[in-house]
């Protein structure tokens, strides 16, 4: 990842100062991260790529193309694991082959997204709590019609903490 920061930095014209300042990050530690000598956090790389115009997957293309997939270091919490969409049903928030992060809970804290168990299908789902003990289990494309269902009846997994766009660019 580091020579692409920089490579892509230096295309623009966009000095290792300038662009530090611009992510509100010290010059050195903007440096450590481009000779590779600091893992690069997954919110420090999107924000690099947003900074500089530029998909998040240009930025790791290289250490892609170098290393496996599978060992890419993600910086993801601890205890987490990943799911892949397979469909569109809570697109725009996770579109269809994005990567969902969900860390363990075995129930719903607060609303949110969730990956849930129901009638022995897993599936990630808006939870919104309604009175009564009803939750209302969403979907965020509104071509998929809600639904209503006891507390009881759904098994929490846990909750859809982040998620991972890639694309063919």
């Amino acid at each position: 990842m580091a020579n692409n920061i920089k490579q892509i930095r230096k295309s623009l014209g966009i000095s290792v100062t300038e662009l530090a300042q611009r992510l509100n990050m010290s010059q050195g530690n903007l440096t450590k991260i481009e000779n590779g000598q600091v893992d690069l956090r997954l919110d420090t790389a999107q924000a690099i790529a947003k900074v500089l115009q530029c998909p998040l997957e240009r930025i790791m293309k290289q250490e892609q193309e170098e290393i496996s997939p599978l060992v890419m270091n993600l910086n993801l919490s601890q205890g987490s694991q990943t799911l892949k969409t397979v469909n569109d049903n809570m697109n725009p928030t996770l579109k269809k082959g994005d990567i969902a992060v969900i860390v363990p809970q075995s129930f719903k804290k607060e609303d949110g997204v969730y990956l849930i168990n129901k009638d022995g299908r897993e599936m990630v789902r808006r939870l919104q709590s309604l009175s009564g003990g009803k939750i209302a289990l969403l979907c965020d494309n509104k071509m998929y019609q809600e639904e209503y269902v006891e507390e009881k009846e759904i098994e929490v997994i846990g909750k859809v903490i982040q998620k991972i766009s890639i694309s063919d660019i």
